[in-house]
């Protein structure tokens, strides 16, 4: 028993020796639980460390609304809706919005009658614009489907074309007639350029025709928009006092009414 006594370290040491096997004891179940490469995984593969994290689906649920809630909300969106267009309930916004589906009509409806001679004068010109590359466009795919025969040429056929298949009004059938006789590529070319054309003035109709209508749509959302001289809110300079000076210091002075 003395030998044995001997190879044990001195009772000072006993305290250090102690604590460090109990943090040991209480580290190991901790260090057990994480995978190792030689540790089998029990998920299989590809649930180890390199695994990618496990998105868990979201369990949060949207507050729903009381019967109250919902109700003052019905009972505000529907104080709003002031307007009525055929047998409907509608805000101004709406009404200008629907009603300017007929160009000028929405103007009319916002006391915007300054504004009419711009409408009707944009969709005019638009108008004229689309017309104008229709009627060409027709006239040069007309002729670019015509074929020389034993008898006649493209550019007599053309002569001989009829009014509603290319119109003789300001020369045109005689000027294309001689355009195709010096260089047969005129009808071809002409089809492209005139379908380009079209197609332009169709997508610039269409942006002008939705321009009018926001127009209305905006004027109706300002209608109730206060911009006279009594707001709530007003700002003015004036002259602020300084403790201990004698000149005042130039400021900005804000006046809130309440209603």
């Amino acid at each position: 028993m003395k030998n044995i006594l001997l190879l044990l370290p001195p009772r000072r040491g006993w305290g250090w020796l102690l604590g460090l096997v109990l943090l040991l004891a209480g580290a190991a179940p901790a260090w057990a639980q994480y995978p190792t490469s030689t540790t089998p995984n029990p998920l299989g593969a590809g649930t180890g460390l390199n695994a990618p994290p496990i998105v868990r689906p979201d369990t949060s649920t949207v507050r729903k609304l009381s019967k109250k809630e919902k109700r003052s909300q019905a009972a505000a969106d529907s104080a709003k809706r002031t307007e009525r267009l055929f047998g409907l309930h509608l805000t101004r916004p709406e009404k200008a919005g629907i009603l300017a589906l007929v160009p000028g009509t929405g103007q009319i409806y916002n006391h915007k009658y300054w504004k009419l001679p711009l409408v009707y004068g944009m969709v005019g010109g638009l108008g004229y614009w689309v017309s104008y590359q229709v009627r060409y466009y027709g006239y040069y795919k007309f002729a670019n489907n015509l074929r020389p025969t034993s008898t006649k040429t493209v550019a007599q056929q053309i002569n001989d074309a009829k009014d509603y298949e290319i119109s003789d009004k300001d020369g045109v059938r005689t000027a294309l007639a001689a355009a195709v006789a010096a260089n047969p590529n005129v009808t071809l070319n002409g089809l492209i350029f005139y379908r380009r054309n079209l197609d332009l003035s169709i997508l610039i109709s269409g942006l002008g025709f939705g321009l009018q209508i926001l127009d209305a749509v905006v004027d109706a959302h300002l209608h109730d928009f206060d911009v006279s001289d009594n707001l709530s809110l007003n700002w003015q300079p004036v002259l602020l006092p300084v403790p201990g000076q004698l000149v005042p210091a130039p400021g900005l002075g804000l006046t809130l009414r309440t209603k």
